[in-house]
């Protein structure tokens, strides 16, 4: 299968670098900061337990805000991000190096956060000089439509680089995302398990299960160039 792959399609966070628990709690605070420049008035630790629930019952530290004070669902993904700081990330140094060594392969972001965030991310984690600008997708590329339910992400994706879907290795954290691009449009999918548990029962649609980035990326080396 390696030798068919010409493409990568990359999640960002998570995948092109490791969250960490401090990372998660800065993440946080970014939104509750946010949420109180639209004048919500509550604490930093009561929004943190708030954005927290929101992150591990939806994946989205800002749904239950949203829903408490009637926000743009939109508006408020996009806002939030500029109280993000991007400094926050540890990167992988491993990764630019290893890289390095696959330029002749196509490499594409398709990420829920927003396209200057993905900027922001590669510029500070050494990824930048591998993704061509037009190839960073950010969830207003795709109408905002989660991964986990919609193909929208995948599809704009494929339609972006006019690649054979044969030829793509979409690579992620988060399983359902994986499932919903492999069910839509026949992606080989690629799932980063940071040593989370594994049910068998759930891998059906995953071509390849490995820890991180950098295993995944020296497997992949050694394909015979062509």
């Amino acid at each position: 299968m390696r030798e068919k792959i010409k493409t990568f399609i990359w999640d960002l966070d998570n995948t092109l670098y490791k969250f960490d628990d401090n990372q998660i709690r800065l993440w946080h605070e970014g939104v509750v900061n946010y949420m109180q420049s639209k004048n919500i008035n509550i604490t930093l630790d009561e929004g943190i337990e708030i954005a927290h629930k929101g992150w591990i019952d939806h994946r989205d530290s800002n749904h239950y805000f949203i829903k408490e004070h009637d926000l743009c669902k939109h508006e408020t993904h996009v806002g939030m991000f500029a109280h993000v700081d991007h400094n926050m990330i540890t990167p992988c140094n491993k990764t630019p190096d290893m890289m390095t060594e696959m330029k002749k392969h196509h490499h594409v972001i398709l990420t829920y956060a927003t396209r200057d965030w993905a900027h922001r991310v590669l510029e500070h984690t050494g990824l930048s000089d591998f993704f061509q600008p037009d190839c960073i997708l950010g969830a207003e590329d795709y109408n905002f439509e989660d991964k986990a339910h919609s193909p929208r992400g995948i599809l704009t994706a494929l339609d972006k680089i006019g690649g054979n879907a044969d030829e793509v290795l979409f690579v992620e954290d988060t399983l359902p995302n994986l499932i919903t691009a492999k069910q839509h449009a026949d992606v080989k999918t690629a799932y980063l398990h940071h040593n989370r548990p594994i049910n068998d029962n759930e891998m059906g649609d995953i071509d390849i299960c490995v820890q991180d980035t950098p295993e995944l990326l020296k497997w992949f080396k050694e394909i015979p160039s062509t």
